[in-house]
């Protein structure tokens, strides 16, 4: 059996619709459409049957409900300490709490202390969050590592990187003007990059105020051109999915997308 990653949300950290707005993908989104989606969340699941969740943002709780029959993730991944990466751990808390389970959770050890702040409640006598090791994590038949990425005018967050005899994978949603340096030691030789593009084009806004790629710097970056598949995710109301993107190695991604993780060609389709 191959490993699949599903993803149970593909928007930036205000959804989409932008309860505000009805621009045409708003509109679009409203009515159920292709644009339709929720904060940024993937469910790992591996070849040996094991799960992992990357982030657990506001909307877990209808994500996971989506699923379509009881399920808990056997560990989760927290890339950094924004609402619309964090806040539905209080749901996954809560699974502890009341109906006795338990679910490791781990994150960035610099992450620990914003994510204590934000959950006090439940740093009582110890940490329902666990540091992840510099040398990483064996989970769902990978060596998980995470690594700091520059956030823009958000400070810094964290990518993770997968690596399997077989695969070699990078989520990394939240990321802008990654240097050549780190580019080179983490980015390297992979089959699939999942990359964080909220807009499609942001070169006249103040680039002091930004924080994640823009579409046109994803296609002409060339450490993503180097990967085999690239896809675009943590997408704003400035994407309308239906259009294709003029390169065939990239693709959007919309919630509910699931990719295989193979060593062939990665299939795409929904479950």
């Amino acid at each position: 059996m191959n490993a699949t990653l599903h993803f149970l949300g593909s928007s930036d950290s205000k959804g989409v619709p932008r309860f505000w707005c009805n621009c045409p993908v708003c509109h679009e989104a409203r009515s159920g459409g292709h644009n339709r989606r929720t904060r940024p969340s993937a469910l790992l699941r591996g070849w040996n049957g094991d799960t992992l969740l990357i982030d657990c943002g506001p909307d877990l709780h209808a994500q996971l409900a989506r699923l379509g029959g009881p399920f808990v993730p056997g560990a989760v991944l927290i890339s950094h300490a924004h609402n619309d990466h964090l806040l539905g751990l209080g749901d996954l808390l809560d699974y502890g709490r009341y109906a006795g389970g338990e679910v490791k959770v781990y994150a960035p050890e610099a992450v620990l202390p914003d994510i204590q702040a934000r959950f006090a409640y439940a740093f009582t006598d110890r940490s329902p969050v666990l540091p992840i090791p510099v040398a990483g994590l064996d989970l769902c038949g990978y060596r998980v590592r995470a690594f700091e990425v520059p956030h823009g005018a958000n400070g810094v967050a964290y990518a993770f990187r997968f690596d399997s005899l077989q695969y070699r994978w990078v989520y990394m949603t939240d990321s802008v003007a990654v240097p050549l340096t780190l580019a080179e030691k983490w980015l390297g030789d992979l089959d699939l990059l999942v990359l964080g593009t909220s807009f499609r084009d942001e070169s006249g806004e103040d680039q002091a105020g930004r924080s994640v790629y823009d579409v046109r710097e994803a296609l002409a970056l060339p450490w993503a051109r180097a990967a085999r598949r690239v896809l675009l995710s943590h997408l704003s109301h400035d994407i309308d999915v239906r259009r294709a993107l003029p390169d065939r190695k990239y693709s959007y991604v919309t919630d509910g997308l699931s990719v295989s993780l193979s060593a062939g060609a990665p299939r795409t389709g929904r479950p």
